[in-house]
């Protein structure tokens, strides 16, 4: 199946590496994705949104690898930066992924009332997450699971 017709606008093709940034001064804000039981893999689709009285970062940042292939990710931005960006590649002999990702921040700027949310999908479902009205996405977290590849 193609991408596209498993996740309407995917910006991504299975099994491939793929680098996401949000334009401008824009955060990532709405997540979405589908599995594959054929490549074993995901496509995926970013939506980016405005920082409420934002004009410009002062600083961007990439982190290194933040998880391991067939490990666990655990992944907030430091300084108190967002997410606006996201750099993924596939390993097919292990059937994970290994991600980046990238951080900006405004200087003086503080994230406060920070909120763990549940489990936005289930192993080989579909995921639709959107950052809550007011709040933005500074971190990340996952794991993999081979019984369920």
């Amino acid at each position: 199946m193609s991408p596209g017709r498993a996740l309407s606008g995917a910006q991504t093709r299975w099994d491939a590496t793929f680098q996401f940034e949000c334009p401008g001064c824009q955060v990532i804000r709405r997540i979405s994705s589908v599995h594959c039981d054929h490549t074993e893999d995901r496509v995926w689709k970013f939506v980016c949104g405005s920082v409420r009285g934002l004009s410009r970062f002062d600083e961007e940042f990439w982190s290194g690898w933040i998880n391991n292939f067939d490990g666990a990710m655990d992944y907030q931005c430091p300084f108190n930066a967002l997410i606006t960006g996201l750099r993924s590649e596939h390993n097919n002999r292990r059937e994970d992924r290994r991600w980046n990702v990238k951080c900006s921040r405004k200087l003086g700027m503080e994230t406060f009332k920070c909120a763990l949310t549940p489990y936005a999908n289930s192993l080989d479902g579909e995921m639709n997450y959107s950052v809550s009205s007011d709040y933005y996405l500074r971190g990340l977290h996952s794991y993999h699971s081979n019984q369920q590849e």
